[in-house]
């Protein structure tokens, strides 16, 4: 059978379509934790200086996530860090992101909180989406290769993959 240059290339383009779609995928949300499945390209990482601390140089981690209807979900560490520490964080965080193409994400606390419009975030080569309202404690990050990175061990073995919390 003879396949036309035509056909190839559309294929081509279809394949090439379907390994570069966005995702982001709810696994559970309830009593016992959050456990999310996304793209890369869906998280932002960010450490935020804490102005009112006692304490100058803290900062606080967050992590949003830009979900399924495009508002933005935001996972906090619940401990305040030095600004250096919170940075060194966010380093091996990005590894995990940018080595990875399939991330997943673990929380704590229930996503069944309605949604309300909160501040503005960019995400790279994305946009700018709105806040949702939607908080979650961070409890860990990982990748299907294994980089993991856990809210209070940080990336020591074994890092939890299941389950997240």
């Amino acid at each position: 059978m003879r396949v036309s240059k035509r056909s190839s290339l559309v294929c081509f383009l279809i394949f090439l379509a379907g390994c570069a779609t966005s995702s982001y995928q709810l696994i559970r949300s309830g009593e016992r934790g959050t456990e999310l499945i996304v793209s890369p390209d869906r998280v932002l990482l960010e450490c935020e200086p804490l102005l009112d601390a006692d304490e100058k140089g803290l900062s606080g981690f967050m992590m949003h996530v830009l979900d399924e209807e495009n508002t933005v979900l935001t996972l906090v560490q619940g401990n305040t860090l030095d600004t250096d520490s919170c940075h060194r964080r966010m380093k091996k965080m990005s590894e995990i992101l940018r080595t990875g193409k399939t991330i997943f994400i673990g929380g704590t606390g229930d996503l069944g909180e309605p949604r309300r419009k909160g501040r503005a975030h960019v995400f790279p080569r994305k946009g700018t989406f709105y806040g949702n309202g939607r908080v979650l404690g961070f409890a860990v990050i990982t990748n299907e290769f294994g980089a993991c990175f856990d809210a209070y061990s940080g990336d020591e073995k074994p890092c939890p993959r299941e389950p997240f919390i």
